[in-house]
């Protein structure tokens, strides 16, 4: 593998290591604010409906309005992580894909590996 290969594959790899980190934190937060508002319900009121009902503070109404998105977005953004890291990262188009020579021939056959 050619080292302008080794190096787009080392870009994807840290793009996808970031896009995953950023849905693993969207997941985590969601679940927290989630569970924050249902064990107010719970533990707080007693009453899992009463508990938004009652204004407890600056956004803690909003728990489940956001939670439950940032669940779902964060789920969604790890599942198609792969692809996006692809989309992101291109791979170079010119040379040959099999090992990365930089000159093909004429009729599209690698002149080093013979890949076509």
């Amino acid at each position: 593998m050619s080292s302008n290969h080794a190096r787009v594959h080392g870009i994807r790899a840290a793009v996808l290591g970031v896009i995953r980190l950023i849905a693993l934190a969207m997941v985590v937060i969601g679940v927290l604010l989630v569970l924050n508002r249902l064990l107010y319900g719970v533990l707080g009121v007693g009453d899992v409906t009463a508990a938004f009902n009652i204004f407890v503070g600056i956004g803690e109404t909003q728990g489940m309005y956001v939670g439950l998105p940032l669940i779902a977005v964060g789920c969604v953004l790890g599942w198609i992580s792969r692809r996006l890291s692809h989309w992101v990262v291109r791979a170079p188009e010119i040379g040959c894909a099999g090992c990365g020579y930089e000159t093909l021939g004429d009729d599209g056959q690698c002149s080093e590996c013979g890949y076509r």
